[in-house]
């Protein structure tokens, strides 16, 4: 998942959905199995047959932020062949907030993922492998960039990129197409969702400074291997993947801290970035 995104997720759970009759984009008749497949004529595209494939990816890329929000950034939505849309739980506005936030899950219904399928089918998404636009960068400044990865049913991806999407005066075609699909995808989420299982956890660290507010941050011993030993990915900061038997430990301490925890390993505090990963998602991946 990234600017040639690869975000090999197939996500946590299944979730078959028969997909709709859908007004006809090209002739034709789709077939109704669940999860697919779907004929091109009706969408523009091949739905992927297995209900837990990956369908559509909203990325979101750059912008003014430090380098380290930047690595393994986490998708903003995630939808697959079977209707289940992934995103991440809400932020609260009280800080120190929690450390680690979980992956919501939702299933869309028929309607919402039909809504999804045809919008798809009017963007750059199904007519060209590769696409941007940059208007916005007339003006807006340090906006980050929104990256539509559409995954086809023969295993390829197509994308589509668009600096400062929603944000601005760019009043472009391509540009409401995608305003269309970003849409649909957010009317899906507003459905009841629920937590995602962890499966593994992606921990960004960069070496901290001197702990400054006593009343609000804290210092936690790293009961891992240390974290000096881990590769830098850019300049200091580093990356690392949680799972298997050190899941349960890492996710309670990591429950147990919040925003303001800092952690000591081999004689140096370090900051945290912590998120879980989907299912088959690759870590630490720089975008």
């Amino acid at each position: 998942m990234l600017l040639t995104v690869t975000l090999a997720l197939a996500a946590c759970g299944g979730g078959d959905i028969t997909q709709p009759e859908p007004d006809p984009v090209g002739g034709g008749s789709p077939t109704t199995q669940p999860g697919g497949p779907v004929d091109t004529d009706i969408w523009g595209f091949d739905v992927p047959t297995n209900p837990d494939a990956v369908l559509l990816e909203w990325l979101s890329v750059g912008g003014f932020v430090p380098v380290e929000y930047n690595v393994g950034r986490a998708p903003r939505y995630v939808l697959t062949a079977g209707g289940l849309l992934y995103f991440q739980g809400p932020m609260t506005m009280i800080y120190p907030g929690p450390q680690l936030i979980r992956f919501q899950k939702v299933q869309l219904d028929q309607d919402q993922m039909s809504a999804v399928l045809q919008a798809i089918g009017q963007t750059e998404l199904v007519r060209s492998p590769e696409g941007s636009n940059e208007t916005a960068n007339q003006f807006v400044a340090d906006a980050d960039t929104s990256v539509f990865v559409l995954h086809h049913r023969d295993g390829t991806t197509s994308q589509y990129s668009i600096y400062a999407f929603g944000l601005g005066e760019n009043q472009d075609a391509d540009v409401a197409e995608f305003a269309g699909l970003a849409a649909a995808v957010e009317a899906g989420s507003s459905g009841t969702p629920v937590d995602a299982a962890v499966e593994r956890l992606q921990v960004v660290i960069s070496p901290s400074g001197p702990v400054d507010d006593i009343e609000l941050s804290s210092v936690v011993l790293w009961p891992f291997s240390d974290l000096g030993e881990v590769p830098a990915v850019f300049n200091d900061v580093r990356c690392l993947e949680i799972g298997g038997d050190d899941l349960a430990e890492a996710v309670a301490l990591f429950d147990a801290g919040n925003d303001a925890t800092f952690y000591e390993s081999g004689d140096q505090i370090w900051r945290v970035l912590v998120r879980p990963l989907l299912a088959d998602e690759e870590a630490c991946v720089t975008r």
